[in-house]
């Protein structure tokens, strides 16, 4: 009578709950969609964050939605149910911003405008209003600080290398032919100017005999020849000397200059050689610009570290923190979970529990003896119960029957320190799952087989009820208080991105140390 009136209290208590979370979920989920608002669409390379019910802000100001997210190709596809009163043109624009620093976003839209200048031509052009259906084609995703550190790592040992190898450059060759040149412009520069005065000195002398008393130097020359003659030879030696003198400075600094020249032809050589080894695929520089497998190596290193980088920022780290109150036992199990979901289709589920129930172990003695006044065989149960946190560690495959309205997921691993399978039914886009575990296959005489359900209260709260041990009506012996029992209990799981952060540095530092 005592287990039928428990019964009987848990399944009204549970008709309750599930009733009152109908109507938490239908006063809710009511929000925008309650208005009848036009509903838009459009694709994100990465939806991380971004859940159903979301806000859509327009300055600062909620007037919308996220109503719907699935796949579509590559991309993820999200549905935005807009307030009836809100217009948005086609060329509205639409920004993912995050709204704190535990993983939550947001989508920001500019409305856009009626008019908006041509690209191509510059004319103002109309825009049209977007109804219901129809895609925000401007999409604006920030880039995430790791992949710009992921990509600034990559890119400093090639340009350090390319660097030292400029460096070790200019400080050879290069800097030997620029000291030459400047040395051989030097001296060239003083030789030509030497040079341009004696060629003024010439021309003034020549001024001289040319002006206007030359006239009356002639007729004095034609009365006495011999006069002019000799002063005639006088000038002639003086300006032979002066021209064999000129003329042996300017072989002298012609000389020079082609010393000079002979100098940049060297340097000019050995930048030839040195461009032929670069050419030929010498040193560093050579092997960077000329090895095709170098480039190669470069590219498939970069795509392998691109696609690391994009399934980590794909990684999803789900916390759940569970509490469950058992009715029979009057006692509270708590539980932590982590899940760490690589794909939509598959995650790993780990937990520490503190179970009222505790660690059972079972074992059985039988003892024979040969006395006729006992028994020829003596079994004793022996049933050991201890206090300690269990673990679970387990591997879900989703299969998408239908993402909308029915997704199945089967489990395998540990449940609860022993071997167990389980399997979830998820419904209503996952607001309302039923669960299945079998698990601890060995304690007693049928596995313990756990049945419950949850519902989504509120965004990230659920409320669960359900039945423990329902095959076995008593423990193992028929002793202590456990068995068949019902429980109902909270939770709470939201997206940590924090922790995948943590993660990532543990990870690093892990790595090192076993190097």
């Amino acid at each position: 009578m005592k287990t039928a009136s428990a019964a009987l209290k848990v399944g009204l208590t549970t008709i309750v709950i599930m009733m009152l979370s109908a109507l938490a979920y239908r006063f809710v989920a009511k929000g925008v969609k309650g208005q009848e608002g036009p509903v838009v669409w459009a694709l994100f390379r990465d939806a991380t964050g971004l859940v159903d019910k979301s806000r859509v802000q327009i300055a600062g100001l909620i007037v919308g939605e996220i109503a719907e997210r699935r796949l579509q190709g590559t991309y993820a596809r999200v549905s935005i149910r807009m307030r009836p009163d809100i217009e948005l043109w086609s060329n509205a624009v639409i920004y993912k911003k995050s709204s704190s620093l535990l993983g939550e976003y947001f989508l920001e839209i500019d409305p856009g405008t009626p008019q908006s200048p041509d690209p191509l031509s510059g004319q103002m052009v109309k825009n049209r209003v977007l109804k219901s259906g129809d895609q925000l084609i401007n999409v604006v995703e920030a880039v995430t600080t790791g992949d710009i550190l992921y990509q600034v790592n990559e890119t400093l040992p090639i340009v350090r290398d390319i660097l030292r190898d400029v460096q070790r450059l200019t400080q050879g060759p290069v800097q030997d032919i620029a000291r030459e040149v400047k040395d051989s412009v030097a001296q060239n520069s003083e030789a030509i100017a030497s040079l341009l005065k004696h060629v003024d000195g010439i021309a003034q002398d020549v001024r001289g005999i040319t002006s206007g008393q030359s006239a009356k130097d002639v007729q004095i020359s034609l009365a006495n020849v011999r006069e002019v003659t000799e002063g005639l030879r006088d000038l002639v030696g003086k300006g032979t000397s002066e021209v064999d003198s000129t003329g042996t400075k300017l072989r002298n600094n012609l000389d020079k200059l082609s010393q000079a020249v002979d100098s940049l032809n060297r340097a000019l050589g050995n930048v030839d050689h040195i461009t032929g080894d670069i050419r030929k695929g010498k040193g560093t520089v050579g092997r960077l610009l000329v090895d095709d497998a170098i480039a190669n190596n470069v590219e498939q290193i970069t795509a392998d570290a691109s696609d690391l980088v994009r399934g980590f920022s794909q990684l999803q780290t789900i916390v759940g923190l569970r509490s469950e109150y058992y009715i029979k036992a009057n006692d509270f199990k708590n539980a932590i979970e982590i899940r760490l979901q690589t794909r939509p289709d598959k995650y790993y589920q780990l937990e520490l529990i503190d179970d009222p129930r505790m660690s059972r172990s079972f074992s059985r003695t039988i003892t024979t003896t040969d006395d006729p006044a006992k028994p020829l065989t003596t079994t004793t149960d022996l049933v050991q119960i201890t206090r300690a946190f269990k673990i679970s560690f387990q591997f879900a495959k989703r299969l998408f029957l239908d993402p909308k309205w029915f997704i199945l997921t089967l489990r395998y691993g540990i449940k609860e320190s022993t071997g167990g399978i389980g399997m979830d039914i998820d419904l209503l886009k996952e607001r309302l799952t039923f669960k299945i575990d079998a698990f601890d296959f060995r304690t007693n005489i049928w596995p313990r087989l756990r049945i419950y359900s949850t519902v989504q209260f509120y965004r990230n709260l659920y409320v669960l009820a359900g039945v423990d041990d329902v095959i076995n009506d008593r423990p193992p012996g028929g002793q202590g208080s456990f068995g068949r029992d019902f429980y109902v209990g909270g939770q709470l799981m939201f997206n940590d991105e924090d922790l995948k952060s943590l993660l990532a540095v543990g990870g690093s530092a892990l790595g090192a140390a076993v190097r």
